[in-house]
């Protein structure tokens, strides 16, 4: 019976000093609540520069097949046969060479 009456002054007794616990460590608690806001707030800064980095990653795709798609078209049009059939279509009269290309003396 002693000892339950023993542990019920102890814990009246912690609870008193539990205050005073707190004014004791306030720089300790003040330092691990400020490392708990800086690791929340570059877990978020972190979040959203990875978010940006993907919207990056996408876009650059994008900008690939375009190119591919635009160098495709290009050369299409750059083919001889193309332009003869474009030069005679639109009557320029354009006649294609009958002779074969040569190398020019340096």
């Amino acid at each position: 019976m002693e000892d339950a009456t023993q542990n019920t002054v102890k814990r009246k007794g912690l609870m008193k000093s539990m205050p005073d616990l707190i004014q004791r460590n306030f720089w300790l608690l003040l330092e691990i609540l400020g490392c708990v806001i800086f690791y929340i707030g570059n877990r978020y800064a972190y979040q959203r520069d990875q978010a940006y980095a993907e919207r990056l990653r996408r876009e650059l795709v994008d900008m690939q097949y375009q190119t591919l798609n635009t160098t495709s078209d290009v050369s299409a049009k750059s083919k001889p046969s193309y332009v003869e059939k474009v030069a005679t279509r639109n009557g320029s009269g354009l006649q294609p060479s009958t002779e074969p290309p040569y190398k020019l003396p340096k």
